[in-house]
């Protein structure tokens, strides 16, 4: 019997359809190096007004993420400026909250440890949001395009605050800061700098050299004016969630549901004899039912606690953003 050919091409076709659809989802972000090594970008301003519908876009979109089931969840908690701290409910939050309580009441060195862990696995993120250009951007083929975008610059708190902190100057140590540095003429590009640090066997990327650079103009008019017709919506970066949909999300983390499909009736139990039991991740060290833990816990943590710098995991988790 002779291969299906047409078949097995069809199949080709689909796989590399699929590939494609995540290549070109990523491809809107900025990719930062693998090892050692550096970008450049110049920050676009926000997008002028009636672009997406919206009176006024922000200059950059602050959200925080959630890692759950190999996917990250956005945060229903939203930044409020004059309170200065995150508000509103979020299941997942409130759990993390009452692990890092929890574990502080522990007697025992190892049980505290334990829940701090299971806190750090779901603990918030937060990611900020750019327009920008690249100005080198190497490809698969070796060759080097330039002021490549407009593309979304994806960073952490640390890098954040030094973008910030360089458009407006710290007081503190008295260092004035540029100013506008997306303005067309008189801005400055931003130099991404990752080193590599050790700490006993680890190794982790560290951001601290970055800096803005001598003032620059950002191109020619006609390119000024594709790049700012063409931003990306910052706001429609960060995906809305229900709360039904993190507390499903926060259950099959725990294995209090099966992590599958939802509305999947498949029961295992069928194929399994009475002594065998599926163990159920980390649930057995929680003293209470996960269900009033998701409805009922305060959140006395303070924001401090979940901070968190740049990781070089944020490409592994956008394959899986939903």
């Amino acid at each position: 019997m002779s291969l299906d050919l047409l078949g097995l091409k069809e199949e080709a076709n689909r796989l590399s359809e699929d590939n494609q659809t995540d290549m070109d989802y990523l491809s809107k972000y900025v990719k930062f190096p693998e090892g050692a090594g550096s970008v450049t970008v110049r920050l676009l301003g926000p997008a002028e007004a009636g672009m997406f519908d919206r009176e006024k876009s922000p200059f950059f979109m602050q959200t925080r993420l959630h890692r759950v089931n190999n996917k990250s969840k956005h945060c229903l908690k939203e930044f409020d400026k004059k309170a200065k701290k995150y508000v509103g409910t979020c299941p997942i939050c409130e759990y993390y909250n009452w692990l890092w309580n929890t574990s502080e009441q522990q007697n025992s060195k190892e049980e505290r440890d334990k829940l701090q862990k299971q806190a750090r696995d779901i603990k918030p993120v937060e990611r900020y949001y750019f327009n920008c250009i690249v100005r080198q951007e190497k490809q698969e083929d070796g060759s080097v395009l330039e002021n490549v975008g407009p593309k979304i610059l994806s960073v952490g708190k640390t890098l954040y605050k030094m973008i910030i902190t360089g458009i407006v100057g710290d007081e503190t140590i008295q260092e004035k800061g540029y100013g506008d540095v997306t303005h067309p003429t008189t801005g400055r590009d931003f130099k991404i700098i990752k080193t590599i640090k050790k700490s006993g066997d680890n190794e982790y990327p560290n951001y601290d050299s970055s800096k803005f650079l001598d003032q620059t103009p950002l191109g020619t008019p006609e390119q000024i004016r594709t790049w700012m017709s063409s931003l990306h919506d910052l706001v429609a970066e960060r995906k809305s969630h229900t709360v039904d949909e993190l507390k499903t999300e926060l259950k099959k983390h725990l294995g209090v549901i099966p992590n599958d499909n939802v509305g999947n009736s498949f029961d295992p139990s069928e194929y399994q004899s009475k002594q065998s039991s599926v163990s159920k991740t980390n649930v057995s060290s929680t003293p209470v039912s996960t269900e009033s833990i998701v409805n009922s816990v305060s959140s006395a943590v303070s924001d401090s606690a979940v901070e968190s710098s740049d990781s070089d995991e944020f490409f592994e988790q956008l394959k899986n953003l939903t």
